[in-house]
């Protein structure tokens, strides 16, 4: 008998590129100062919180409330649920109430909670390739199984790989749109399809199926229209965050919304509300969701990621690389000289101090991963250690 699970073992041999790298940059930086170390792994957001919430936090903060900081309902304050459902009313034109939005410990907690409340051992989920690695641990924490359908050349949906993928099994599909880790961004018409064959997945095999939206970067879209999930399908689930909008990744606030003419929509979030407690989870941060409430909007203009996304653009066209223009959120996910993309991230680390994640760890090999959620300067000081690394293959 070992000392934790064969499960965990496993997964902790395999590690993440992410975390290797993060550790390998720390060791770099001690070395060289971080001045000469171009750190471009991590997708943590750099943003400063917008002052409308400073001040709504400093007086919460200052508020002499009797037990403030007490329990609150495992849903979450009614009065910050509000401010969600009238936030994602305005921007998908839906019907949500604050008894149909449940607060969350982040984007990541409100995967888990609704994998928890629709899953069944043995149920299958579709994620589109390349994704955030952390779908397949919170889609095998609750006993399903993952599909993995590749995107097309240029990470658009291919309906002909999502016809091949849908099965009897099929309970969820997962996008996630402005897109981890490309920064592509979906056009309404792929998702109005995706929805069609959903529909007819459905009436084919007598199941229920739902549509899961994973929305971290939705506020983060520069020169793309934004999509409306609800339009697409009507069983969607929206999850997501203040953890790249508002600048807030820490404080590990986000939320479920489910649209309140959603059939059974009742009976699904008393399922959510349920699984927030027994996950352990109980509640969302009090204090957070107590400055959000008393906030005026919850939209935040981005364009200080647009500024990055737009020097980083310059930078990797400048050096040669081939990639597709990111649309949104901070990533942006450039091809590999070489096929080996663990090789190429290696020699980038190792002879030139730069820090890219491979693609490969997404699921999508021959790519490489780089957030431009960095400081200005360290974009523009790596101008030349990008065009000497892929000079290096010339």
């Amino acid at each position: 008998m070992g000392t934790i699970s064969n499960y965990i073992a496993d997964h902790l041999e395999q590690g993440s590129w992410i975390r290797k790298l993060f550790e390998e940059g720390s060791r770099l930086k001690s070395l060289y100062g971080s001045d000469s170390v171009y750190d471009f792994s991590l997708g943590n957001p750099i943003v400063e919180p917008p002052a409308s919430f400073q001040r709504a936090l400093q007086s919460v903060v200052l508020e002499e409330k009797e037990g403030k900081h007490r329990y609150i309902p495992n849903q979450g304050l009614p009065e910050a649920r509000a401010k969600v459902a009238d936030f994602l009313n305005d921007r998908f034109q839906t019907d949500m109430t604050s008894d149909t939005v449940v607060m969350s410990v982040g984007a990541g907690g409100a995967l888990n909670v609704v994998m928890k409340s629709i899953l069944d051992p043995g149920d299958e989920v579709i994620l589109f390739t390349p994704y955030f690695v952390e779908y397949d641990n919170y889609i095998a924490n609750h006993g399903g199984n993952v599909v993995r359908c590749p995107l097309s050349e240029t990470f658009s949906l291919d309906l002909e790989e999502i016809g091949k993928a849908l099965t009897a099994k099929t309970r969820a599909v997962l996008i996630n749109t402005p897109h981890n880790p490309t920064g592509s961004v979906l056009v309404q018409e792929e998702l109005n399809a995706l929805g069609g064959a959903l529909r007819q997945a459905e009436q084919t095999y007598g199941t229920t199926i739902y549509l899961i939206c994973d929305d971290p970067y939705g506020q983060l879209i520069y020169d793309a229209e934004a999509v409306n999930p609800f339009q697409a399908y009507g069983r969607t689930l929206l999850a997501s965050s203040f953890s790249k909008d508002l600048g807030l990744a820490g404080e590990r606030l986000g939320y479920i919304g489910v649209p309140a003419s959603l059939e059974d929509a009742g009976k699904l979030v008393a399922a959510l509300v349920y699984c927030t407690r027994t996950l352990g989870f109980v509640n969302a941060p009090v204090l957070v969701q107590r400055a959000i409430a008393v906030m005026d909007t919850l939209r935040v203009p981005q364009e200080q990621y647009r500024e990055r996304r737009d020097l980083m653009v310059d930078v990797l066209q400048e050096a040669g690389y081939e990639f597709v223009r990111p649309l949104g959120g901070f990533f942006v996910f450039p091809k590999t000289p070489i096929a080996d993309d663990v090789a190429f991230c290696l020699k980038a680390a190792q002879d030139y101090r730069l820090l890219i994640v491979p693609g490969s760890g997404f699921g999508r090999g021959g790519h490489f991963r780089l957030s431009y959620s960095v400081p200005v300067d360290q974009i523009e000081r790596s101008r030349d250690v990008f065009k000497r690394l892929l000079e290096s293959y010339k």
